[in-house]
Formats: structure tokens, sequence, C-alpha cells
């Protein structure tokens, strides 16, 4: 038997299927990359503010004014008597208490609604406010005074109920 060669026509290597394979497709991601990195250099948006240091020092002051709040034990009850009349009651220690005090109701999705509230120091010790912004629904609750801080993670303010708020801000 006489072997016979093959005859293969000869092509430029783009022109096969596995050439496009091999170094085509490394060539396009490199190509992507590229493209990205230049995209990304052209629209870059710091993510970082521009008052960082005082964003995060305003961030300690507050856990200082929290950890004050658990220094001095308080605990608050807050009720909402009817639909706009928004009661409190602080325990703990009477001599840090405010003649008023603040308290941010913030909506758990919808910044905007949030709802900034001073109550005034009634005779029987507690605090109070008849205001159209108070209303019944699930809000973050922060009590404020100058040098302290409660803050509870959510919690449902409703006619009739009242809220326990530790000063850790656990909620009962």
């Amino acid at each position: 038997m006489s072997a016979t060669p093959i005859d293969v026509p000869s092509r430029p290597p783009w022109r096969e299927p596995l050439f496009w394979l091999v170094w085509g497709i490394p060539a396009l991601t490199v190509v992507a990359g590229i493209l990205t990195w230049w995209i990304a250099a052209q629209r870059a948006d710091s993510n970082v503010a521009e008052d960082w240091y005082k964003r995060g020092m305003a961030i300690n002051r507050s856990l200082e004014r929290e950890s004050r709040a658990q220094a001095l034990g308080l605990r608050a009850e807050l009720a909402l008597a009817d639909e706009h009349d928004l009661r409190l009651r602080l325990e703990g220690d009477a001599a840090g208490l405010p003649p008023a005090v603040k308290v941010v109701l913030t909506h758990p999705v919808r910044a905007e609604q949030a709802r900034h509230l001073t109550l005034e120091r009634q005779a029987d010790g507690s605090y109070r406010t008849v205001s159209p912004q108070v209303g019944a629904g699930n809000w973050t609750v922060s009590i404020e005074a100058q040098d302290w801080r409660i803050a509870a993670r959510r919690a449902a303010l409703v006619p009739g109920r009242t809220l326990r708020i530790a000063s850790d801000g656990r909620v009962d």
C-alpha cells in the first residue's frame, strides 16, 4: 500500500473558527475591560462625603449620648392618647430631665415623612404635645435631650397603646 499525501488547502489563520475561539475571546475581554475602565474614569462619583470626618464625629457624639442615657438608667413610656396627642413619661434620674425633649419619628422608608416634635414638660412630670404632625404608624423613634438620647429600632405607634422603650433601644 502506498500512502497518498493529503491535500490541505492553505487558508489564513483568521479564517479558521478555532483561531477566533483561542484568540478572539481573550482579545474581546481585554477590549471590554479597557472600555469599562474608561467609562468608570469618565463618570467617577465619589462615595466618600466631603464632610466625612464631621459625620463620623457626629456618629460618635450620638453614641456618647446613648451611653449617657444608659448611665442615667432612663426608660421611656410613649403613648398616643388620641390621633394628635403624644404623651411621654421618662423614668430614671429625675435631676437630668430637661424642661422639654425632642421626639423624632422617622418613617422606615420615606425620609421626607420624618417628624420632629418638641414635647413640653407638664406639671405631673410627663411630657406632652398636641400636633397635627403626630399620627399612628410604624416609626423609628428617637427621644433626645441636650446630653442624652434614647433611640428605638422600630415601633408601632397606635392610639391607646403605650410603648415602653429601654435606654438601649429595646421596645416592649
